[in-house]
């Protein structure tokens, strides 16, 4: 157990007693930038995974349309730069591939699922929790009307709820969730979801939309002249699923997903060419099948979003508390329209739904293709969300390496006391019920190889409290509450959106009085 300050502990109790008339500061976030180089190829997609179970955010990488299937892996030296990249060549079909990092064999090491663009196969690359992967597993998967996997958007999650994770991925002509077996490999049969692609490069996330402990599925066309239409499928439990479109934009939309508000239930935020103007859009989940969605313009002066060498199917915006207010946080990537730096614009959350005030920061690299910035753990405090981005070679001949800058977060502010475990799935606790009389405060943070959507506390066999401050596969909780004297048994629950359960249990002393 890593420890908290005493002092400062029940400083912040005090202020999580108090939180409701609290109003937060809209604070800028600031950043130590340090570049490495990364992969030769431009990708068109990277994704935030802990490959080495260390607690620190590693990158994995597409290659795009460069000659060769690859997938390269970056480690992550504990400083923010990350070691060369090391490649994987895929089995077969074409470049670019979704990647979708999870447990697939349940032996608590992150692997990588390949839906082989072109075929009818998946690649399983099994973690050896070093940050290598073994020789990949394959499965051959019916698909109706001999459709193949398609180079679209994919995801991992439990969806019929029996401790396998499952993958949805699109096909050339249709939406498929594959059984996961817990072995490394899946199901023959492809459960088919009833879906039309209309987009060339559609995206797909997971999440739990309504609250339900469901897994669900939401797709978006992704890059389309447009209309394009947000369609969520609300997950049974048992690979079926309730359809629902609840917004569709005039022009191009991208979407990603996460919880903006802090309540559990899974959001959506978007980036869209509404009848020529691009704006920002933020949809609420609600436990009854819907969104309430909000829009702002975009800011003048940047192009915003990835404008990547392929086909971007991740999320177009990511989302972490950069500014260390309390309030979830957009960032993207950009180029700024008269200087044509680089830049990653961050869209800071107001106390009011919807509301968002602009932040710009440049990077020093020179222009090119740029992925769509991914959010994780990149230095050794385990406590505040950095960013980084794929920024390209402006070149075609894939011998000059491309560059991940690194935006660490140097930010004053309050994001969790807790810091996250040195491990890339587990619960670190740093105060169990430390009490001074009657009143116990409690501090935990969480990692998953999952999206984690809350943190409940129990104690004594009842939920005394949940806190839903989860971003991707991190979440904290920090907590004060009055006991009666006695001892008391207490238990950590972290839930990932398709209620995969972590747990951590302690007891703790009340001693009364004053």
């Amino acid at each position: 157990m890593q420890p908290i300050n005493y002092r400062r502990f029940h400083v912040a109790a005090a202020c999580a007693l108090l939180a409701p008339v609290f109003s937060f500061a809209q604070n800028s976030a600031t950043f130590n930038i340090v570049t490495s180089n990364a992969e030769p190829d431009n990708p068109g997609n990277i994704y935030a995974v802990d490959v080495n179970n260390d607690g620190l955010t590693d990158i994995v990488e597409d290659n795009g349309y460069s000659p060769g299937n690859y997938i390269y892996v970056n480690i992550n030296t504990g400083n923010g730069t990350f070691s060369a990249p090391v490649s994987y060549t895929l089995p077969a079909g074409y470049s670019p591939v979704c990647i979708a990092p999870s447990d697939y064999n349940n032996d608590g090491k992150v692997d990588l699922a390949v839906p082989l663009d072109g075929t009818d196969q998946i690649a399983v690359y099994l973690g050896s929790g070093n940050g290598t992967f073994q020789t990949p597993i394959v499965t051959t998967v019916t698909l109706p009307n001999d459709d193949t996997f398609n180079d679209a958007g994919c995801a991992a999650a439990d969806f019929n709820g029996d401790g396998n994770k499952d993958l949805a991925a699109w096909g050339n002509a249709g939406l498929y969730v594959i059984q996961g077996e817990g072995t490394g490999s899946f199901n023959a049969t492809a459960n088919s979801v009833p879906a039309t692609l209309n987009g060339y490069w559609p995206q797909l996330f997971v999440g739990d939309y309504n609250g339900d402990g469901k897994a669900d599925i939401v797709t978006a066309p992704g890059q389309t002249g447009g209309p394009s239409t947000i369609t969520v499928y609300y997950g049974n439990g048992d690979f079926t699923f309730n359809q629902t479109t609840p917004y569709t934009s005039s022009g191009m939309m991208m979407i990603g997903s996460g919880d903006l508000n802090s309540d559990g239930i899974t959001d959506l935020y978007a980036i869209a060419n509404n009848n020529g103007t691009t704006q920002l859009g933020a949809f609420y989940g609600t436990q009854s099948n819907t969104f309430n969605s909000y829009w702002i313009n975009a800011p003048t002066g940047y192009n915003i979003g990835a404008g990547s060498a392929a086909p971007p199917f991740a999320a177009v915006l990511t989302m972490g508390d950069y500014n260390g207010d309390g309030r979830m946080d957009l960032a993207t990537a950009g180029t700024d329209s008269s200087t044509n730096d680089v830049v990653t614009v961050l869209f800071l959350a107001g106390a009011n739904p919807g509301e968002f005030t602009t932040q710009e920061v440049t990077l020093p690299v020179t222009p090119s293709w740029t992925t769509s910035p991914v959010a994780g753990l990149l230095s050794g405090g385990y406590l505040k969300p950095d960013l980084t981005t794929n920024v390209g070679n402006l070149g075609s001949d894939d011998t000059t390496p491309t560059t991940l800058p690194a935006l660490l977060n140097t930010t004053n502010g309050y994001f969790g006391l807790c810091p996250y475990p040195k491990s890339g799935k587990g619960i670190n606790v740093c105060a169990s019920g430390i009490s001074r009389g009657n009143l116990a405060g409690f501090s935990a943070a969480a990692d998953s190889f999952g999206k984690l959507r809350k943190i409940e506390l129990w104690v004594d066999g009842a939920k005394v409290h949940e806190q839903d401050d989860a971003w991707d596969t991190h979440a904290y909780f920090d907590w004060a509450g009055k006991f009666p004297s006695g001892e008391h048994h207490g238990t950590f629950y972290a839930y990932d959106i398709d209620n995969a359960r972590q747990q951590y249990n302690f007891t703790f002393n009340i001693g009364g009085g004053r």
